[in-house]
């Protein structure tokens, strides 16, 4: 019994140790209990970002992830002219919406950018005499704290229903900081098509 319970405390640990090390998570999702289980066909991908390279990596490599799970997909990148503003008229996007035949409209963009600092002493051994108590003492004090800074980047995803107009499934996810765009895109892509797919609002494949 004794056994049980320990190896059931390591696998709960390692779970919980696993998850904070994940490099994106959702952390907060919604979805419209209407519209749970009814996958969406054909979907028009609008990302919202100051630089266009990175609005078309994002659009694109969601349509890709939509098209291997046997959805539609279309990225705004490719189909709607691009102001010089960068904004997007809502007739513009209902006559691509019409003309591609779309029942759904996602839109994703950054929605703010977390910094914060962590200090964590050298780390040593405690011993019982009064010198190494000293010296593991004088360590933890006196020897400098390593300094690692911190960035989390928040994306908030919304899925829309086109013939209601109203909001089908929410995300928004947490990544630290990547080396690259296109990891932070790849990752927060995985993580949201994986919950709309447990919610059923697109097939699994």
């Amino acid at each position: 019994m004794k056994n049980s319970v320990i190896s059931l405390i390591v696998i709960v640990f390692v779970g919980v140790l696993l998850n904070a090390c994940a490099p994106t998570k959702l952390t907060q999702t919604g979805v419209d209990k209407s519209f749970k289980g009814k996958t969406v066909s054909n979907v028009l991908v609008i990302g919202i970002a100051d630089e266009e390279s990175n609005r078309r990596l994002f659009e694109n490599t969601f349509v890709k992830q939509f098209e291997a799970v046997g959805i539609a997909a279309v990225s705004s990148a490719d189909v709607i002219p691009i102001p010089a503003n960068k904004k997007l008229e809502k007739e513009t996007i209902l006559q691509a919406v019409n003309k591609f035949n779309n029942d759904a409209v996602l839109i994703t963009h950054v929605a703010g950018i977390d910094s914060s600092i962590s200090y964590q002493r050298a780390v040593v051994s405690r011993e019982v005499d009064y010198y190494r108590h000293y010296r593991h003492t004088y360590n933890r004090v006196i020897v400098p704290s390593r300094v690692t800074s911190h960035k989390k980047i928040c994306l908030k995803t919304n899925l829309y229903d086109v013939a209601s107009e109203k909001l089908i499934w929410s995300g928004q996810s947490q990544s630290r900081k990547p080396d690259f765009v296109r990891q932070l895109i790849d990752e927060v892509i995985e993580v949201v098509v994986k919950d709309m797919q447990k919610n059923k609002l697109l097939p699994k494949r």
